[in-house]
């Protein structure tokens, strides 16, 4: 074998490690979530689609349940998960308003007294909202929101869709937190 063969063969072969090492690089199973809080949502779902994340879906950050027909008429409060490396089939909720309305306030510190307005947790952590409604003296309960009657008692894999009394309502002593699993879509 001549010399100029056994070089090509040797280069070929650095070639083909390199190409391999690249493509196990390549195969990663997380992609970067980007931070698209006050995004138009469908920019918003664009640019999440753009990342390699097509699991994606909405709801009104109000509670009121109002359907993002469409959608370039709605913008980004919040989104669960929040940015960063995820696996790429992650259910990504963005809690959304329509153009021109506020973002509902946020609860974080909030300690939920009987006679406040109840503030919206909907696409929160259960277990937080549960948390902030503490000095209650009534019962604080969550449910299944579809309706099919899973047990709650893991609140951190839970997030709100509703509650009662509904946002905006007075608080009196009880409090219902309707939830789903984190990775599912409130009904």
């Amino acid at each position: 074998m001549s010399r100029s063969r056994r070089a090509r063969r040797r280069a070929v072969r650095g070639v083909m490690a390199v190409l391999a090492v690249a493509a196990v690089a390549g195969c990663s199973s997380s992609k970067e979530l980007p931070d698209l809080t006050g995004a138009q949502l469908q920019s918003a779902q664009d640019r999440a689609q753009s990342a390699g994340f097509g699991n994606l879906s909405s709801e009104d950050a109000t509670g009121q349940g109002r359907a993002q027909v469409w959608d370039r008429n709605w913008r980004v409060c919040s989104q669960e998960p929040k940015a960063g490396e995820l696996d790429p089939e992650t259910l990504v909720i963005f809690s959304v308003v329509k153009e021109g309305e506020s973002c509902p306030a946020t609860t974080e510190g909030y300690l939920a007294m009987p006679g406040d307005e109840m503030p919206s947790y909907v696409g929160r952590n259960l277990m937080d909202a549960m948390n902030q409604m503490a000095a209650l003296t009534g019962e604080v309960t969550a449910t299944d929101a579809t309706g099919e009657g899973r047990n709650t008692d893991n609140e951190n894999d839970w997030r709100v869709c509703g509650s009662i009394p509904a946002v905006g309502e007075i608080i009196d002593e009880n409090v219902e937190f309707e939830a789903v699993p984190v990775d599912e879509k409130c009904p």
